[in-house]
């Protein structure tokens, strides 16, 4: 049987809450090759883009500055999207074409609306596929944040794979808290450490008690 993913331009959306060192895991991934031939997306929520600039490893680059694509700024995501499905389906089968794009959020952005914005448009939700989100933690303030800041729960809530970062700076017993929290709030969603964007080792958090996690039962949602 067919897969009906076959043939279609993959979508990875990289994600995080502000300060998360999202752009220090991407800029990492694409000095080592990852993502090669990727067009990359940087959304920028403020007027004056900034993560273009740490992204100069890669060739092909757009930013997107001045809102959120999972809101103000959805519109202009999906025209691009839209841009780059029609070049693709242009170019022939001697030509180069594009298969994988890369998206950096901004530190606000909520991945769900996305997703449902690309399977709502008659265009788009026959060209790409989301392939998978990644999101950023960060191993300093993941916790206060889980019980503070809803957007960065439903960011790791909405994951397939979380990258904690920072962890060469985090306290040992804090980061296996952090961890056993995260593995709890999404079971489903691959693990693994960062730092300055390098992939490190996780600690064993096995062992960290269920009392030991936060009640997040009365955090903001």
């Amino acid at each position: 049987m067919t897969d009906k993913t076959e043939g279609r331009l993959r979508l990875t959306v990289v994600g995080g809450y502000l300060g998360s060192g999202k752009t220090t895991w991407l800029r990492h991934q694409l000095h080592e090759g990852r993502y090669k031939d990727a067009f990359v997306i940087v959304n920028e929520a403020a007027e004056t883009p900034v993560d273009d600039a740490l992204l100069g490893q890669s060739s092909r680059i757009a930013v997107l500055a001045g809102g959120c694509v999972c809101c103000t700024a959805k519109a202009d995501l999906v025209a691009l999207l839209r841009k780059l499905c029609d070049e693709r389906s242009r170019t022939d089968s001697s030509g180069h074409r594009l298969e994988q794009i890369v998206l950096e959020t901004s530190g606000l952005a909520d991945p769900g609306p996305i997703m449902a914005a690309i399977k709502a448009d008659p265009v788009l939700v026959y060209h790409i596929v989301i392939s998978e989100i990644i999101v950023a933690v960060d191993a300093l303030h993941g916790l206060s944040q889980l019980r503070t800041e809803p957007l960065g729960r439903k960011q790791i809530e909405t994951a397939d794979r979380l990258i904690v970062t920072k962890m060469d700076e985090a306290e040992a017993g804090a980061l296996r808290i952090l961890l056993a929290t995260l593995a709890s709030l999404n079971p489903g969603a691959a693990l693994s450490g960062a730092a300055k964007g390098v992939e490190m080792p996780l600690p064993d958090f096995s062992g960290v008690a269920p009392e030991a996690l936060p009640d997040l039962a009365d955090a903001p949602a």
